[in-house]
């Protein structure tokens, strides 16, 4: 009996024993934890924290000094974003900055499941994710009470981009926060939940400001966010290229002190990317250029031309396509720039579909203030200018040089004007072309007028328009203009005598129209004729309508690259307390 009290008595103490080292255990791990998340401003070593550093910097201790001592001791708080702009707001230096964050990556991870941590980190650091989260939920299912490998599985999941998956698996990790060891790993997780959805709330905001290029309102959304001053500053840099003030971005880019590596290393890609859509937006500016400002303005569409005066290739490979194309692509890479976003007008113009320009018009007007469209007369080049803040239309000199090769003095001369929109009482437009000289638009002929006074006589591209699609389109397109310029103006007491593109007679036998518009004769067969004409109109439509949906949809595309670095910060304090990135 006294030997079965005795085992029993034996029994009790070794499972009491047990207990207490088991709670031992686990006091110890969260005190460890605690301290590497600061949570609790305690300390279990001579580790230096974040009131001491202050002090002893108040003192007068020399960075050289603080620097010694931060590589001796250690730090006792995370180096996350919030800290870094603290401490650099309080006054330290890049370098000692530099020296809490090294100290701040070599605080130890926990201790639980260190081998396979070792491969775990591996795959984290390789971004191979989907394994990575494999790997995890087959150790959750041996120790279901592993918080740690639960942590970094939903931290994996959110890297996925996998939402729902990791939110479930917050919600079980959450069930434990009142025990000791899960705690820590609790509050870092809602702490990154409640990070990415401000970011993502961020980026929405940001993204509706971009889509109806609101680059005031987008600046002031980039200043509230949550961010540090660099990451601000590397977001309007964002800016300043989409709107193709590289020399800005430049300036931007050369005062900012990048300290930690990884932010030095962003930095050669933020230096690379200016450099590169400069160069690939000088490109494109060129080539249109070489269609705005042509020598071939003022030419009849009457081939062969005399090789001395403008070699055939130069005028039959202009296409209305090309140059629409063309705008499409310079709109993707510098979608803010109020130049570039005019060209949009233009390029929708041409394309002939006036509800599609209505709405872009009217959507630039709200944003922009102003439209301007590339015009030419006889002897110069000029841009008509719709100003709905001014409630003005005028006239404004174009300083590319007028060269002509070819000028037979057929063009309408400019009648410079600046008129307030209450000063129209007309607008007409007139197209003569002379048979006798070939099918050519003469003097008499102008796409806009107004009464008052003041005479616009051609749009950019107006010509080539006409020799490469054929008279009823360069008159729809004329039309065009004239409506949504009434329809700018919005009095019912304007009176208008538009273009009929009903009334277009289309070109004549002797026009090689197929040279330019297929690369090919087509003689004097109208069927062959008209199938090109349809054809090039049928991907002019096409165009614009990709054009439209790119424009759309550059902001979210942009925008995501954009975010990246924030999201990617969001994910530091995780990082450092899990040990994947030492």
């Amino acid at each position: 009996m006294r030997k079965a009290a005795k085992r029993s008595t034996n029994s009790i103490s070794n499972t009491s024993l047990k207990s207490i080292r088991l709670r031992n255990s686990i006091c110890f791990l969260a005190v460890l934890l605690f301290v590497v998340t600061n949570i609790f401003a305690q300390t279990v070593t001579n580790a230096i924290s974040k009131d001491k550093l202050v002090a002893l910097k108040t003192a007068g201790v020399s960075d050289s000094v603080l620097i010694q001592q931060i590589q001796k001791d250690g730090i006792s708080f995370d180096m996350n974003s919030d800290t870094t702009l603290e401490l650099k707001n309080a006054g330290f230096s890049n370098e000692i900055l530099q020296a809490l964050l090294q100290a701040s990556s070599k605080v130890p991870a926990g201790p639980t499941h260190a081998t396979q941590n070792d491969s775990v980190a591996t795959l984290y650091k390789a971004g191979r994710f989907p394994e990575l989260a494999d790997r995890l939920r087959a150790l959750l299912k041996t120790d279901p009470s592993d918080y740690r490998t639960q942590t970094l599985l939903i931290m994996t999941l959110l890297k996925m981009k996998e939402k729902d998956a990791a939110k479930s698996e917050y919600e079980q990790l959450a069930a434990h926060d009142q025990d000791p060891v899960a705690a820590p790993f609790v509050k870092q997780v809602m702490g990154l939940l409640d990070s990415l959805e401000r970011t993502e709330k961020a980026k929405a905001q940001l993204i509706d400001a971009l889509k109806d290029y609101r680059v005031a309102d987008a600046t002031a959304i980039i200043d509230q966010l949550s961010a540090s001053p660099v990451q601000k500053e590397i977001l309007k840099i964002n800016l300043d290229v989409y709107e193709a003030k590289f020399d800005q971005a430049r300036d931007r880019f050369s005062k900012i002190q990048f300290a930690s590596y990884s932010e030095k290393e962003r930095s050669v890609k933020i230096g690379d990317n200016i450099t590169k859509t400069e160069a690939a937006y000088k490109k494109l500016k060129s080539r249109i250029d070489w269609y705005l400002y042509p020598p071939l303005a003022p030419v009849k569409c009457v081939f062969p031309l005399s090789a001395n005066l403008i070699p055939d290739h130069e005028l039959t490979s202009q296409t209305v396509r090309e140059y629409v194309e063309l705008v499409n692509n310079l709109t993707q890479l510098t979608p803010l720039s109020d130049e570039v976003r005019s060209l949009s007008f233009h390029a929708q113009l041409l394309g002939g579909q006036y509800d599609q320009l209505e709405l872009l018009g009217d959507q630039l007007l709200k944003t922009n203030g102003r439209i301007r469209v590339p015009f030419y007369a006889s002897d110069r080049f000029f841009q008509l200018v719709i100003d709905s803040q001014r409630k003005h239309v005028y006239t404004e000199a174009d300083p590319h040089p007028y060269e002509p090769r070819l000028s037979y003095g057929w063009w309408a001369d400019l009648v410079p004007f600046d008129l307030a929109f209450a000063q129209i009482k007309s607008i007409s437009q007139k197209a003569y072309h002379a048979p006798g000289y070939g099918p050519v638009i003469q003097k008499k002929s102008y796409a806009l007028k107004f009464e008052l006074s003041g005479v616009a006589p051609n749009y950019g591209l107006m010509n080539i328009l006409y020799c490469t699609v054929g008279e009823k389109a360069e008159l729809t397109v004329t039309r065009n203009l004239g409506q949504y310029i009434l329809h700018v103006l919005g009095g019912t007491d304007v009176t208008a005598d538009l273009a009929d593109p009903s009334k277009a007679k289309g070109p004549s036998s002797g026009w090689l129209t197929g040279l330019l518009v297929a690369g090919a004769s087509m003689s004097s067969n109208p069927g062959l004729k008209d199938a090109a004409v349809q054809g090039l109109q049928a991907d002019q439509a096409q165009q614009i309508a990709n054009y439209q949906a790119q424009q759309a949809a550059w902001g979210s595309f942009t925008t995501q690259d954009t975010f990246n670095f924030l999201e990617a910060d969001a994910f530091t304090g995780l990082e450092q307390l899990l040990g994947v990135l030492n």
